[in-house]
């Protein structure tokens, strides 16, 4: 995603609906890059005359036009991968949209969105973070690391198969441990033949497990906060959305 502004003159008329698409359009086509392909252009705000922070120029007089908005663009290839596979499902794609954006359509009041927050969406193989202010989508960013990466890590460290990671992992994965979680021991089956004994294994073992991936995780969520226009919020909260969340 990326904050783009453009503008054009309306040579002392009002501004129009036709307007603000033709001035959008401008914006979009200097945001796409080769081989990347439009998800949104949602407008932030409106400038007339060089001032900003209008919510709605329509009907306005003013001899310039401008509009910020935040492009989100995507590796138009991927994108024809995905909708490929759904239509292979006899399934129809009407539109695409970036999860983190569809993440703080359901998660987030109002107040939230107008105040600041960030919605970020812990998925299997990638956390995304979608920054609203003022009610306003203004910032989407992401990388590819998530739940699946710590079902990983647990059956490397317990030595068991991705399953009876991913269920231990279900059941008792925290990153909170107490004083009897040192004591408290578990059976995981061995991963590879079955007649091999089963690990036993303390809740301690596997919090500290899950911590080290979660810590790395929301150190690369901070970063990419700091470096977004969430840093300046002073009010703003931090939403956590998805599967892995």
């Amino acid at each position: 995603g990326q904050l783009v502004e453009a503008a054009a003159d309306i040579r002392g008329g009002a501004v129009t609906a036709d307007d603000v698409t033709r001035v959008t359009s401008t914006g979009m086509r200097h945001a796409t890059g080769e081989g990347r392909t439009v998800l949104h252009a949602l407008p932030v705000g409106y400038a007339l005359d060089g001032v900003k922070g209008i919510r709605d120029p329509r009907g306005m007089v003013a001899r310039q036009f401008g509009v910020d908005m935040q492009v989100v663009t995507v590796d138009a290839t991927v994108a024809r991968n995905l909708m490929l596979v759904v239509e292979r499902c006899h399934l129809n794609v009407e539109a695409m949209a970036a999860s983190p954006y569809v993440a703080g359509l359901s998660v987030l009041t109002d107040d939230e969105a107008d105040l600041g927050a960030a919605v970020v969406e812990m998925g299997a193989g990638s956390t995304t973070i979608a920054t609203y202010s003022g009610g306003r989508f203004v910032h989407a960013s992401g990388f590819a690391l998530g739940g699946q990466h710590v079902t990983m890590d647990l059956a490397r460290g317990v030595g068991a198969c991705i399953a009876d990671a991913e269920r231990i992992k279900t059941l008792y994965g925290t990153v909170l441990t107490g004083g009897s979680d040192a004591r408290e021991l578990m059976s995981v089956p061995t991963a590879g033949e079955e007649h091999d004994a089963p690990q036993i294994v303390s809740r301690a073992t596997i919090a500290n497990i899950v911590r080290h991936r979660a810590e790395e995780i929301f150190e690369m969520v901070r970063d990419r906060l700091a470096d977004s226009p969430f840093a300046a919020e002073p009010r703003a909260r931090v939403v956590l959305s998805g599967g892995a969340s």
